[in-house]
Order: C-alpha cells, then sequence, then structure tokens
C-alpha cells in the first residue's frame, strides 16, 4: 500500500496540485453500484472487520508506517493501532476552576477508497486490499464538520456519482487519498529540519525523502495550519451526517434524505469532476470541462492491487521498460501540471 502511494505521486507537487482538497486524487473506477443490502456489501463489511486488527497492527509495525501514524493520531493512536483499534487523535483540551478537564477525541474510521456498494467489472481490484483502506479522520455529531474530511468526500464526491446511477458498469471517480492517514498532519511544517524534529521528539523513525517533501507539500497547501474542509462544503458535509441520524432509519425518510444531498452536492461536484462522470443518475457531458483540478488516476493497473495469490506469478514476469501503471502515473503528472 505504501509503494502504490509513491507510485501514485512520484511529484510531491501532486499533494498540493489542489489547495482546497490537498493530498487526494481521483481514481477512476469502472463498477456497477448495488444496493446496501446486497449479499457482496455485507460480505464485504465482514471480511474487513475480519482482517482489521491484522492490517492496523502491521501499519503501525511499519517504519513509514508508525512514523506517519505518530504524525497523525500520537503515541496514544499508535497504542490503539497496535492493540488493533482504530486510533483517535485528543484535541481541544480544556480546564475552568469550576469545570473538570474536558478534551474532544476525534476518531479515525475506515475509508474505503473504492466504495463498498460498488461492484468493481472484471474483479480488478479487491475493495479490501490494504491498497484501498484509508484511516480518515470522521467526526460523527455537532454541527462544526470543518475537521471531517471523510463526510466531505462522500458527499462532495462519491454519493452523487453513485446515487440513482444506472444499472450498468459506470466509470465512478473515487477519492483516493495519497497518504494511508487523513489528515497527515495536526500541525504545520515549514521545512524538512523542523519534520524532522517533529519526528525525532515522537520516537518515530525518519522518513524517506518522497514521504518527507509529501508531507511539506500538504503543510503548505494547508498553509501550515491543521486542515479543515473548506467552509463552502460545510452544508452537505452536515447533510451526509444527518443520513445516519435516528430518524432517517426509516427507509423512506432515509431516501428522501438521499435524494436532497445528491440534488444538492451534485452542483458542486460537476466542477470537480470530468466529462463522463455520472451525476444523479446522468452523465456530464463531452463538452464539460471542471472549473477545479484533482489529479486523476488509475491504481487499479499498479502491481500491488494483485490478488494475492497471483502476486508470486506476477513477481516473475519479465518487466518492460514503461509499465501501464508508470504511464497513468506520468500522464497524471503531466495534467497536474496543466492545471497549475
Amino acid at each position: 500500500m505504501l509503494k502504490n502511494l509513491e507510485k501514485l505521486a512520484p511529484d510531491p507537487g501532486i499533494v498540493s496540485a489542489c489547495p482546497e482538497l490537498p493530498g487526494i486524487a481521483l481514481d477512476q473506477v469502472l463498477g456497477k453500484v448495488q444496493s446496501r443490502d446486497d449479499s457482496d456489501y455485507q460480505e464485504i463489511t465482514r471480511n474487513y472487520r475480519s482482517m482489521r486488527s491484522e492490517y492496523l497492527r502491521a501499519l503501525a509495525a511499519h517504519p513509514v508506517g508508525r512514523a506517519l501514524a505518530l504524525l497523525a493520531v500520537g503515541a496514544e493512536g499508535v497504542a490503539m493501532l497496535e492493540a488493533g483499534r482504530t486510533p483517535c487523535a485528543v484535541s481541544e483540551v480544556s480546564h475552568r476552576p469550576e469545570r473538570p478537564l474536558r478534551s474532544r477525541r476525534e476518531p479515525y474510521n475506515c475509508h474505503h477508497v473504492i466504495p463498498k456498494s460498488l461492484q468493481v467489472a472484471g474483479g480488478a481490484a479487491a475493495i479490501n486490499h490494504p491498497a484501498n483502506l484509508v484511516m480518515a479522520k470522521t467526526v460523527r455529531r455537532g454541527r462544526d464538520q470543518s475537521q471531517n474530511p471523510h463526510h466531505c468526500w462522500h458527499a462532495l464526491l462519491l454519493h452523487p456519482q453513485t446515487h440513482n446511477a444506472p444499472p450498468t458498469s459506470i466509470p465512478v471517480y473515487v477519492v483516493r487519498p495519497l497518504f494511508p492517514f487523513y489528515p497527515p498532519i495536526t500541525q504545520g511544517f515549514r521545512s524538512a529540519e523542523e519534520l524532522r524534529a517533529k519526528l525525532k521528539a515522537l520516537g518515530a523513525p525518519p522518513l524517506p525523502e518522497i514521504w518527507e517533501k509529501s508531507i511539506l507539500e500538504f503543510s503548505e497547501a494547508a498553509k501550515h495550519k491543521a486542515y479543515c474542509v473548506p467552509r463552502e462544503f460545510h452544508e452537505i458535509t452536515e447533510m451526509f451526517g444527518d443520513l445516519y441520524r435516528p430518524e432517517n432509519k426509516d427507509p423512506a425518510n432515509n431516501l428522501e434524505a438521499r435524494r436532497a444531498l445528491a440534488e444538492r452536492s451534485a452542483r458542486q461536484a460537476a466542477e470537480w469532476l470530468p466529462s463522463g462522470a455520472f451525476l444523479n443518475g446522468s452523465p456530464l457531458p463531452p463538452s464539460h470541462r471542471p472549473k477545479k483540478c484533482l489529479p486523476i488516476v488509475q491504481s487499479t493497473t499498479l502491481p500491488g492491487l494483485t490478488p494475492p495469490e497471483e502476486l508470486k506469478t506476477a513477481q516473475n514476469k519479465p518487466r518492460t521498460r514503461t509499465s501501464p501503471g508508470q504511464r497513468i502515473i506520468q500522464e497524471s503528472a503531466a495534467k497536474v501540471q496543466s492545471c497549475q
């Protein structure tokens, strides 16, 4: 998973190509949207739960994964990873003389890069493959969703594409974060020396240069502050959270809430998605040009997404001078340059 992320962003400039949504790319996947009640959806959920503890422990045990985890969720979060639990970060610790010490925990939940409701054409990419899992900060309650990138991705880019989708395979542009934790940092870093000093203070192993540069690019895009979801997306992010309110457990209410969100968010999503993407059941015309520019990749061609039982065979094949995955990376880098 970590190697794939390095291949997807060989130029750290890709991380900051879109300052409003830094550190993510659009990954084009061909698939058919299925019901949340479908047996495949339920099986994917069960399989993830059965392997989650092992995945989280492995992420904390890997030198790069551990360093990135310490930056994102701190020592307490890493301890939770080592115990096989999703991490959380403590923030906004406050104390008043007349009140006890109070703090807020911000949990990190699994973000399936390829949605569980998407049946990938030809089974090209296993949804529960480690390369398709990211620990993303998720604020479940409250009106302030400024620290909730996970819900923002779903509200802005995923829900309007999958709602009312036709019963055939279509291109879906999923959100692929370029870090195993999102947001990857809780503070800004203006130089590699400052970042290295922080890692040393955390007792973290040093990061490879490509990860250092990616962290610094993200920090610059976030103006060297803790990342906040842009205010223009707060309304739809709140609407996505409302889908899970107790009153919306009623099927009729939930369907109406999903319809309202798709109608509202499709207008904003059109500014980010390319022609051919489906929004609320209709494809964007060939003449469509997005106003905003996010890097577009096709990570399902990368060798790391090969099913585990086929890895040995794939590794024995002779390498070509330029693989399809490398060509896509080069094309993506060219697109980023054209947007800047």
